[in-house]
């Protein structure tokens, strides 16, 4: 029976993700920290509105870097999801139209 889809290269691609982009997106978090504990040093040395700028952005960035991360993770898990109804999809036509 020729398959019209790939479920390994689908799977693939998730597991691709998983080594190759969250991990990148996860770093974030060891220098992140450092950059907010500037904040406080920033609002004696610059103007007010730069500092509230300053940490309002480091704290934009680090919800923003988890929040993608997990999205990841869950792209990841929605393409394994995908790769399996594919499969079952196709065993399912191919046991009605009476293929083994």
């Amino acid at each position: 029976m020729t398959r019209v889809f790939d479920a390994a290269f689908v799977r693939q691609l998730g597991a691709n993700i998983d080594a190759n982009v969250v991990p990148v997106l996860e770093e974030t978090n060891e220098f992140l920290p450092e950059l907010s504990a500037v904040d406080r040093g920033l609002y004696t040395t610059v103007t007010l509105p730069m500092a509230v700028a300053y940490s309002m952005a480091t704290s934009t960035v680090t919800e923003s870097m988890a929040g993608a991360a997990q999205c990841f993770r869950e792209m990841r898990e929605a393409l394994d999801g995908c790769a399996q109804d594919m499969e079952d999809t196709d065993n399912a036509c191919a046991k009605a139209f009476g293929e083994n």
